[in-house]
């Protein structure tokens, strides 16, 4: 038996799922939560037969609808068997991908024991994609055109439809307000959640920046592409949504540089602009996530690999029963690997949330 914690790196599109944060929290041993992504990533995790169950401990906890390039969680595991991280990756991505589910493991390494995903993180990155009308089309807008768009965005870039121009200079001018260790209360979201949270924060940087489709198409000519990138080591509840909503009003001059400072200069719920609008979340990406390599280096002792303990008079066996052996293993492995699939697949395609949404 051999107990290890691992740290996953995984990616996601959250638009089918209630956020990445598990749901059900009360009995994770008899209830499964396919309606998150930690709730199917541990399900898949529960496939790998382990002794004890899988529990993630995220690195980051996303809200309904935003997606995620890389996140990262660490859990104990106790396997029967030496699983390396590669194998751990292959056959839980074999796993989601038979589910027809969007996650998928990208990375895998075995930790030292005292590491924790979310308070070893150095930095997070964030993404915030925009897709603003052009000032050419304005004239199509105010006559009810409807613009369409790219299916390969559809719930991945928040698409601005107005009449107001998009000054993007005017953005710039204000980001520097963002940039350093601030008070952050004006732009925390409103969570019942450890009401008492320190709310200052230290972002190290936010910029615009042009962007582009996904995938381009003739669709694109009615539309600027901009990304918002963040970067920072923490943040609060629905801050990044609620700062990209006043950027936007700020390009469209609906509030002014003097309104985003009053904002710092007087951090409160009440000191919130009734003007700005919170960005919806699917145009929201975790982008990346750091940790120090000190913090994943495992101990010298860990290296030393313990040998196997071999008979000291075997049998000897031919070459060609050693084959036998070895495909009966393999079609044991196959037939038994099928069942759980099978088994597994059926009792997520009949969970009440995925069944309300393929309706």
């Amino acid at each position: 038996m051999t107990l290890n914690r691992y740290l996953l790196y995984f990616s996601y599109i959250g638009t089918r799922f209630r956020g990445v944060q598990r749901q059900l929290t009360y009995d994770m041993l008899h209830n499964d939560d396919p309606s998150s992504v930690q709730g199917l990533l541990e399900y898949a995790l529960k496939q790998l037969k382990p002794l004890n169950t899988p529990k993630l401990h995220l690195s980051s906890r996303t809200d309904q609808g935003v997606h995620s390039f890389k996140s990262s969680a660490h859990l104990d595991l106790e396997l029967p068997y030496t699983c390396h991280p590669n194998k751990l990756v292959f056959q839980v991505n074999n796993f989601l991908n038979s589910c027809e589910v969007p996650i998928k493991l990208i990375g895998a390494q075995i930790v030292p024991n005292d590491f924790n995903a979310r308070a070893c993180a150095k930095w997070r990155k964030y993404l915030y994609r925009l897709a603003v009308i052009k000032s050419e089309f304005k004239d199509l807008y105010a006559e009810r055109f409807v613009f369409p768009i790219p299916i390969t965005e559809v719930k991945r870039c928040y698409f601005i439809h107005s009449s107001h121009n998009f000054d993007v200079e005017l953005v710039k001018n204000v980001l520097p307000l963002f940039i350093g260790t601030k008070d952050f209360k004006t732009f925390m979201g409103k969570s019942g959640i450890n009401t008492e949270i320190s709310t200052i924060r230290t972002w190290n940087n936010i910029e615009i920046v042009p962007g582009r489709s996904f995938y381009p198409t003739d669709i694109d000519k009615y539309y600027n592409y901009w990304d918002i990138h963040i970067d920072a080591k923490s943040f609060l509840y629905k801050q990044i949504r609620r700062t990209v909503g006043v950027l936007i009003k700020v390009a469209q001059q609906i509030i002014t540089y003097d309104d985003v400072k009053y904002m710092f200069d007087n951090p409160s719920i009440n000191s919130w602009n009734t003007k700005v609008s919170t960005a919806p979340s699917h145009g929201l990406y975790l982008y990346d996530i750091g940790y120090d390599e000190k913090d994943l280096a495992l101990p010298l002792e860990y290296n030393k690999v313990e040998q196997p303990v071999h008979n000291e008079s075997p049998v000897e066996m031919t070459l060609d029963l050693k084959k036998e052996i070895v495909k009966q293993r393999i079609e044991n492995r196959r037939i038994a690997l099928e069942a759980r699939t099978a088994k597994s697949i059926e009792k997520i395609k009949n969970h009440e949330f995925l069944r309300s949404i393929k309706k």
